[in-house]
């Protein structure tokens, strides 16, 4: 190869290089724009999404500017996007407000401890024009290399406020409204008691009465008539009254046998459960500690569930109801069965409702006020009641009353 040729080679092998490096260039170029043209169709969908929501989709930088504001910030806010773009948030932000959020956002970017960021948050917003509404903001943040950025999507809430306000109005109509109907039917329960009282006394005495006389079959059934009646009335104005008595009534405690007082609430049933031929048994564990309360009100639980288990016996042709008492841990429980027709187990989580009755009982109506008035009494205690059921094999009533501090 001759000298002069040399240099003439080696420009080729340059002029290769260039053409390579060139086509390199194309390629990345080709890359850039596909790239840049991918980030203006990632920025245009984006940008559509933003601005066909109906919320506001406010975006801010670490100067707590705002760089973004779509379709739904200009109809909640009033503000156009060109009035809106490089102003401070904060005329987004009730006056009173302002200084904590501007402390909240330096706050934020000294130590990056959220504490709005990621949570949905009722605030105050304010329109242009300066009124006032309540809003729910959900904010998050992002970074680049230019910094820290903050997106908030705001919804008007306002719609919901005035509603859930009205809901609070009626609600505290309704319960005034109930308050005083509660009132009046105490009132009325209370005047009635009385009268009641006299007249099944009345008919007492007049039974007595007539037992000195001939015998009359007539006579007789319509006094038992008129006594069971007049009972009826006099129990369903008890459990009325019972029921609406005011919460903050405190019972009497002192120490309470159980055995003692369960006897006592059966010797009250005695004359009904032989005339309706029901078979009551009683199982007392011995030495049974006391428990803490209130007698009266005690027993008052026993007597509604004895009544309950009285009126729903049914049909059966051997009525039971068996009362057991024992020790159980740090209380005493009591457990009242009956073979009678059983709850429905759609109606057992509701039978401790006030007012509530099962409609398809088979038995004699009450008030549906005496388990609730029960319920409220032993919680009153410090203790439990709940029951077991099986429709057309009876019921169980199980309650605990905790012991008193001799026993």
């Amino acid at each position: 190869m001759r000298d002069e040729d040399r240099p003439k080679k080696q420009i080729l092998r340059e002029l290769e290089q260039m053409c390579r490096r060139c086509a390199d260039l194309e390629s990345v170029e080709a890359e850039r724009q596909k790239a840049l043209q991918g980030l203006r169709d990632s920025e245009t969908k984006f940008r559509s999404v933003a601005q066909s929501a109906i919320d506001a989709i406010v975006s801010t930088d670490a100067d707590d500017r705002v760089i973004f504001w779509n379709q739904g910030a200009e109809n909640i806010f009033g503000y156009s996007e060109e009035e809106a773009l490089g102003k401070p948030v904060t005329i987004l932000i009730p006056k009173r407000y302002a200084e904590a959020h501007q402390a909240g956002v330096e706050r934020f970017l000294s130590t990056r401890q959220p504490v709005l960021i990621g949570r949905v948050a009722e605030l105050q917003g304010l329109r242009k024009g300066g009124k006032e509404f309540p809003i729910e903001l959900s904010l998050s943040t992002w970074n680049t290399k230019e910094g820290t950025f903050f997106t908030g999507i705001i919804r008007d809430i306002s719609g919901r406020a005035e509603a859930r306000k009205a809901l609070e109005q009626r609600t505290e109509e309704a319960r005034q409204r109930t308050g005083e109907l509660e009132s009046l039917i105490q009132m009325v329960a209370h005047d009635l008691k009385s009268p009641v009282i006299s007249l099944v006394g009345l008919v007492r005495a007049l039974r007595g009465h007539c037992r000195n006389m001939p015998s009359d079959e007539k006579r007789d059934q319509i006094l038992d008539q008129l006594t069971k009646t007049g009972e009826t009335i006099e129990n369903f104005l008890q459990e009325l009254l019972d029921g609406l008595v005011p919460e903050h009534n405190k019972p009497v405690r002192d120490q309470v046998l159980m055995d003692r007082t369960v006897h006592e609430s059966v010797n009250q049933y005695h004359q009904t459960v032989a005339e309706r031929g029901i078979d009551i048994q009683l199982e007392m564990a011995p030495d049974l500690p006391t428990v803490w309360g209130d007698s009266h009100r005690i027993r008052q639980v026993i007597d509604n569930i004895l009544i309950n288990a009285i009126r729903h016996m049914g049909d059966r042709p051997d009525p039971m109801i068996v009362i057991e008492v024992r020790d159980h841990y740090e209380s005493v429980l009591t457990r009242i069965s009956d073979n009678g027709i059983g709850i429905p187990a759609e109606y057992l989580g509701k039978i401790f409702d006030r007012f509530f009755r099962v409609a398809r009982s088979g038995g004699q109506a009450g008030t549906g006020l005496g388990l609730s008035i029960a319920k409220k009494i032993i919680e009153s205690h410090g203790g439990r009641i709940w029951a077991e059921s099986e429709e057309g094999r009876g019921t169980t009533f199980l309650f605990t009353l905790p012991k008193s501090k001799a026993s």
